[in-house]
């Protein structure tokens, strides 16, 4: 038996990772007579010829495609094994070439699976760790947990499985197989390195993990199963968790009778697509599960936190995601690979003007690697906040904090830099315990930034215009027929009590000073929940009756442009939805408490608290999964400081 030493494992783990990317791609009949032609608009070669030719083959003679952006490499996932990795057919619109190449989503289980656990297991494992048996049951319990979310969001999953069919009980052993098998795998990997894995959560970011053709993220096969060990052995945990139940009961009689859908776009993983009784039970249960799952599993480990480190890993995957972002929006086969390696959520952009500006002037934002390009500008600000708080950083970490930078500019986050330049004043006033004048002249610029960034003319309108712009943005999009119950309300706002109103009024003050009126707008024209959704919402990560119920006006206000798929771009808006005012009263006092704890006992930590509290404000950042673990990572952090003093 030969047993490698730990660099010559890395080494040969390395070779199988450039295997894996090249392999899958490269697999076709050498010895027919199909020879890929030169890419013409004469297609027919390539009509007759499908599932003959393996993209690496195509691009051998093509290589042009590699890095001419009027080729976009795009997959199919609904083709069958055979035609894996192979070009399925090639369409041209008007200059464009799209070019198909087929994938399924069995092999995508298998194949991105193995990927990511083989770069996970780069990192030194620190401990091995036998499964017990109440760890077995909770796997089994979370893959069939999974298996059927699967089977009821069947709308969705109907297009993504070409050999199985979702109607055949069999189909689903198939899967339960597979489920049971990469997350034995994921634990036993995860498990033996989570001492150190905590310290790597940034990388997160870039390695996304969504499966190609599907409706989940990669970590939840692990923390579904963390959540529900959790549950089984944490008794505390156990007794407030019946009350959870009653609520899941609760979101799932809601959806009795409906069956809105919703297309996840670029919120893929996090969100969810088919509105039925059952879906809605089961998807809430996983999310809770993953949530709980992910809170343990940083909680317990919280002591191997290591902030330069941290810091670091921010810097580090910041860069690799803004060269990635750059490279894939110039080189079509960068774009594909990035999708399907990295697991991303939606295409990387194919513009390459880091800071371009549209017809109408407005500088555009540039999401680069990332499928918002609001929450990555957040990740790419607060690493250079952590830069700035737990300093030492070398040349090279310099180079790292301007390219972090170079992609909060291009993101064009004006909140996130705002913030990250009122937490850099906040963090110099504290250190030098500076007077009231002082204090103010450290301000100064900050208000200026702010002034400029509001525009001089918007803080000059009269108050009744910029506290009404936000109703007036609801009625706009809002059709006479069927409106929903929130802008029925907006409308008669008159009518209502003197404190409702003066609220509602203040925050469409607020909402047109940071230029959300026509956004929150849409989501008001949108939102109608009954009275008891109103208190306890619909579910969690649940947008398809948000989006299915009520119809609005389809078309952009000021452009005539088509209104697309708009998120509401406030993380506050959609704990709203998915969990009514009970949650967003107790998600925002427990904001506030955290805060004012943290403050007195480690400063650095209130203002990355304050720094993501603000952000959530005007974001749709826990739509994303790498979010939601940084956001619980720092607060376990501040949950550990004043557990100290208690």
């Amino acid at each position: 038996m030969i047993i490698l030493s730990d660099k010559n494992l890395i080494i040969f783990k390395l070779i199988i990772i450039i295997f894996l990317i090249l392999i899958p791609f490269s697999i076709s009949d050498y010895t027919d007579n199909v020879i890929p032609e030169k890419i013409t608009s004469d297609l027919r070669f390539y009509e007759i010829n499908t599932c003959s030719i393996s993209l690496n083959e195509f691009l051998i003679h093509n290589p042009n495609v590699i890095y001419q952006d009027h080729y976009k490499i795009r997959f199919n996932n609904y083709s069958s094994i055979k035609c894996f990795g192979l070009i399925t057919g090639i369409d041209q619109i008007n200059n464009v070439f799209f070019i198909s190449i087929g994938t399924n989503s069995i092999v995508n289980l298998f194949l991105q699976s193995v990927f990511w656990l083989l770069v996970i297991s780069l990192i030194k494992k620190d401990h091995f760790k036998k499964l017990k048996f109440v760890e077995f049951m909770s796997l089994v319990i979370s893959s069939l947990l999974i298996l059927l979310l699967i089977y009821s969001e069947k709308r969705f999953y109907n297009n993504a499985f070409f050999e199985l069919d979702l109607n055949l009980k069999f189909s689903f052993i198939h899967l339960l197989n597979y489920l049971l098998f990469l997350g034995f795998y994921s634990l036993q990997i995860l498990n033996s390195r989570s001492n150190q894995l905590i310290n790597f959560l940034p990388f997160a970011f870039l390695l996304i993990g969504v499966f190609s053709g599907m409706n989940i993220y990669f970590l939840f096969l692990f923390f579904t199963y963390e959540g529900i060990k959790t549950v089984l052995t944490q008794k505390n945990i156990r007794k407030n968790f019946n009350y959870l139940n009653f609520l899941v009961l609760f979101w799932a009689y809601c959806a009795v009778g409906m069956f809105y859908y919703l297309k996840p776009d670029k919120i893929r993983g996090l969100s969810h697509a088919d509105y039925n009784f059952l879906s809605v039970f089961v998807w809430s249960y996983v999310v809770i599960f993953t949530i709980i799952g992910s809170y343990n599993y940083i909680n317990t480990r919280i002591n191997f936190v290591n902030f330069n480190l941290i810091k670091n890993n921010f810097l580090l995957s910041g860069f690799i995601i803004l060269i990635l972002g750059y490279l894939g929006s110039s080189m079509p086969y960068i774009n594909f690979m990035n999708y399907y390696y990295f697991g991303q959520t939606k295409y990387g952009t194919d513009n390459q003007n880091l800071f371009s500006i549209d017809s109408w002037g407005v500088t555009e934002a540039w999401r680069g690697f990332f499928p918002s390009a609001e929450t990555i500008g957040e990740f790419f600000a607060l690493g250079i906040l952590l830069s700035f708080l737990y300093k030492k950083n070398s040349k090279f970490q310099y180079l790292l904090i301007f390219s972090a930078f170079v992609g909060l500019l291009a993101s064009n986050n004006k909140a996130a830099l705002i913030m990250l330049i009122l937490c850099t004043v906040l963090k110099l006033i504290h250190d030098k315990k500076l007077n009231l004048i002082n204090k103010f002249v450290y301000f100064l610029p900050v208000i200026l930034i702010i002034v400029y960034f509001i525009r001089l003319e918007n803080i000059f309108y009269s108050l009744e215009f910029s506290a009404n712009k936000l109703i007036q943005m609801s009625s706009s999009y809002g059709l006479d027929i069927g409106k929903s119950s929130a802008l029925i309300y907006l409308e008669n706002l008159d009518s209502k009590n003197g404190l409702i109103r003066f609220l509602i009024l203040s925050f469409s003050f607020i909402s047109f000073l940071i230029n959300r009126s026509e956004l929150w707008g849409i989501f008001f024209a949108r939102y109608n929940p009954s009275i008891s959704e109103l208190f306890f919402g619909t579910g969690p990560f649940i947008l398809s009756n948000h989006y299915g119920e009520i119809d609005i006006f389809t078309k952009r206000v000021f452009t005539g442009t088509e209104l697309g798929f708009l998120l509401p771009h406030s993380s506050l808006l959609l704990i709203l939805v998915f969990t009514g005012l009970t949650g967003f009263l107790a998600f925002t006092l427990f904001l506030v408490n955290t805060l004012r704890k943290v403050r007195v006992l480690d400063y650095n930590l209130f203002l990355i608290g304050l720094f993501i509290s603000a952000n959530l404000i005007k974001s749709d950042s826990i739509l994303y999964f790498p979010s939601l673990l940084i956001y619980l990572l720092f607060y376990c952090l501040m949950k550990k400081k004043y557990k100290i003093l208690l």
